[in-house]
């Protein structure tokens, strides 16, 4: 079990994403923008975090290169359905961001179990 945070500006992503992780026995936090994000990841205890690229105000990315630069060992994972997560230049700039992982939306349950089983610490 881990505690994943969620950060979408849909709240039915929020919703579906924490419902599939929760089955999984996984605990859930939910952010719709990079600010909330980061006041949970502060509050302590997140083990990785999902992050859509489309936030309002700062982007994914921003907050990806944010968490990198305070918790440099949290595992995050990019989410899209709007950037085109199969192009080169996307693929290499998120991961030298430090993206632990990229999964293209829609994915299914088994996709997202299986981009945070890889990212997570064993």
């Amino acid at each position: 079990m881990s505690t994943i945070l969620i950060v979408d500006d849909e709240q039915s992503i929020l919703d579906v994403v924490a419902a599939i992780l929760e089955r999984e026995r996984h605990v859930t936090f939910k952010a719709h923008d990079a600010e909330g994000a980061m006041s949970v990841i502060a509050r302590g205890g997140i083990d990785a975090a999902l992050v859509d690229v489309v936030l309002p105000g700062r982007g994914g990315l921003d907050l990806l290169m944010e968490i990198r630069k305070d918790y440099p060992d949290l595992p995050v994972i990019i989410m899209s359905g709007k950037v085109r997560t199969d192009s080169r230049p996307f693929t290499t700039l998120a991961r030298q961001f430090g993206a632990k992982g990229i999964l293209p939306k829609p994915f299914t349950p088994k996709e997202l179990i299986e981009s945070l089983s890889t990212a997570l610490p064993e």
